[in-house]
């Protein structure tokens, strides 16, 4: 897969917004560069100061939970942040289309309605599994991500294993498989093959098992040279102070 060739032309020479906060790497009490607050916060400690940009604290801890680099992970405003990054990111307004496999999570379609991308729709079989044949007849040069969704939302059953790592192999975009409710599933995630397939991204979040919904925490996992094209592409103070 070349990725580059994947990226809209605009994003490929980008240059990412650079906050002071995440150059500095020093001790200090005052920061001028950002008007903060220095005397402190009223409600609770740090809550003053502008967040890590980046997360590498709490992606550090995510890392030892989930058994991959840090740099490996990205932290946004929920799932749906995510998948907001990837159409701005990979698909070229009025060009470039996407497939889904309804019945599946609403977001997919809406983003790439307000991202002015064409959503073709591969609908699953009767036993809820993908229908790889049709879904093959979908794709063209301008198709840049399959969405799948496993355990799927909202009919709940795992797709097979086999059948997504054939999309995996045999298309030469992206493939993003949403994973949100892993952690309720008996079949185990896709991030430890991160390696095995560079065009794979794994989408999960904290507001299903972990119960932590109000957070809005999503995550993605994918190798290091899409999370970089993600941290170029999102605001830099995604994620709120934790």
């Amino acid at each position: 897969m070349n990725l580059s060739a994947l990226l809209r032309k605009n994003i490929l020479n980008l240059v990412a917004y650079s906050s002071a906060r995440d150059e500095f790497k020093g001790e200090a009490k005052v920061f001028l560069d950002a008007n903060e607050n220095s005397l402190g916060s009223p409600t609770a400690k740090w809550f003053n100061r502008y967040p890590d940009p980046l997360q590498w604290k709490i992606k550090e801890k995510i890392a030892a939970i989930k058994g991959i680099a840090a740099d490996h992970i990205f932290l946004g405003n929920g799932s749906d942040e995510c998948i907001d990054l990837l159409y701005r990111s990979f698909c070229n307004p009025g060009v470039d289309n996407v497939i889904i496999c309804p019945p599946t999570y609403g977001m997919y379609e809406v983003s790439a309605n307000i991202n002015d991308v064409e959503v073709r729709k591969a609908r699953l079989l009767d036993n809820f599994q993908l229908d790889l044949v049709h879904l093959e007849t979908l794709v063209d040069s301008n198709t840049k991500i399959i969405w799948l969704c496993s355990p799927n939302n909202p009919t709940g059953n795992a797709l097979d294993r086999e059948d997504i790592e054939i999309v995996i192999n045999n298309f030469d975009g992206l493939v993003v498989l949403d994973e949100a409710y892993v952690n309720f599933s008996r079949h185990r995630s896709f991030i430890p093959q991160l390696a095995d397939y560079p065009n794979l991204v794994v989408m999960q979040t904290l507001s299903k098992a972990w119960g932590l919904a109000g957070l809005r925490m999503g995550m993605a996992f994918a190798g290091e040279e899409i999370i970089q094209i993600f941290n170029r592409v999102k605001p830099p103070y995604n994620i709120s102070q934790p």
